[in-house]
């Protein structure tokens, strides 16, 4: 049953999927496909500057504890041993967690083709989706953007959009430009790329620190599942290493659809947007210690961001998985260097623009011991 108590199956039916499953499917080569007799965990990237296609590296079984990255090529054509075993994203999903904007929402599905060919739209963001489903990449907006737009904020709310997908970073740069040179509007748009994140941006030409970006990284994995940066293309893996529930809500433009990987994310929204009980969910199934750290502010940034929000929110849920932290967090933090801490205090800054406020102090105290340690390291290392 869906949000409004109709049948699901009977509601969004069965979309067609951009390939089909297991051997008959084409296409570019997933996580759960098998090369060389051994599964594909995920995809790296060896170049420090813009990649291209060529940069992308596709992770097999037994190679996640290397220093660094395999060379072996992400084309199909390159691999003869390669067995179409992975499901498609689109396919792993029960259709309990998959809705119809409209379904959740009267006039959503609005909202969204808004926010994307509206008058505020970044022009290149609809043609760079269709350009990358043609190579055979399916791609979600993911973030803030559906969370918000779900909640009730129209798109003149949203001044930066996340998108994730299936393309390696080498493969979503290629197709970034292509698109970005055939739009006479968009051809000074400048990219970014971050090898230790895999994140690729593209940002407004005049103002490129204060303009509408979009940002890109592929579906995420566990920190933990490899040594170096790696993406994936399994919806589930992404949303159980993002921070929060509400924040594992995704929206599929080719097939206007509302993703809820988790079948969490709605529910802990609140059923009235903006009126209604919000729960601060951890989604997290990571353990390590940095990912940990890192909820852990970003779980503060919204504890201070939505305290005032009428129907005082739940922080219940994550206050448990806070004090089940292991007290010696900050050592195994330590143990990674300082590079590890100048990371987290950048986050903190971003998560906590004024650190001495009462409201904070508060909030770190609400969370327990491992989060006010952390809080005064980051005051520390400010200093």
């Amino acid at each position: 049953m869906d949000r409004t108590g109709r049948r699901v199956r009977d509601v969004v039916g069965t979309p067609s999927l951009p390939q089909q499953r297991g051997d008959g499917r084409t296409g570019p080569i997933l996580t759960g496909d098998t090369v060389e007799d051994r599964p594909v965990v995920g995809f790296a990237c060896t170049a420090r500057t813009l990649p291209t296609a060529r940069d992308d590296q596709l992770v097999l079984g037994g190679e996640e504890e290397a220093g660094h990255p395999p060379l072996r090529s992400t084309d199909p054509a390159d691999q003869p041993s390669l067995t179409r075993t992975g499901p498609h994203p689109c396919e792993q999903l029960e259709p309990d967690r998959i809705h119809r904007p409209d379904d959740i929402r009267p006039g959503l599905a609005g909202r969204f083709q808004e926010l994307l060919h509206g008058p505020r739209s970044l022009p290149f963001t609809a043609p760079l989706i269709e350009r990358l489903a043609a190579s055979g990449h399916h791609s979600w907006l993911s973030g803030g953007a559906p969370r918000d737009v779900v909640t009730g904020a129209g798109p003149g709310g949203v001044h930066d959009l996340d998108l994730t997908g299936t393309a390696p970073a080498g493969a979503f740069t290629e197709a970034a430009r292509a698109v970005l040179d055939l739009d006479g509007l968009s051809a000074e748009h400048v990219q970014r790329f971050n090898p230790a994140t895999l994140t690729c941006a593209i940002l407004d030409p005049v103002a490129r620190t204060h303009g509408p970006t979009l940002d890109y990284r592929g579906l995420g994995l566990l920190r933990e599942a490899t040594r170096f940066p790696a993406t994936g293309s399994d919806l589930l893996q992404d949303s159980r290493q993002r921070d929060l529930t509400v924040n594992t809500l995704l929206y599929d433009p080719l097939r206007d659809l509302v993703v809820d990987p988790l079948g969490q994310a709605l529910d802990d929204l609140g059923d009235e947007p903006r009126q209604g009980p919000l729960r601060l969910v951890p989604a997290l199934a990571s353990t390590d210690p940095l990912a940990r750290a890192e909820v852990l502010l970003r779980g503060l940034k919204f504890l201070l961001r939505w305290h005032r929000r009428p129907g005082e929110p739940d922080d219940e849920p994550l206050r448990a998985w806070a004090r089940a932290l292991p007290a010696d967090l900050l050592d195994r933090i330590d143990a990674r260097g300082p590079d590890t801490w100048h990371h987290l205090a950048a986050l903190w800054e971003q998560c906590v623009p004024d650190p001495t406020a009462p409201a904070v102090a508060e909030a770190v105290q609400r969370l327990g011991t491992v989060a006010s340690r952390l809080h005064a390291r980051l005051l520390t290392e400010a200093a």
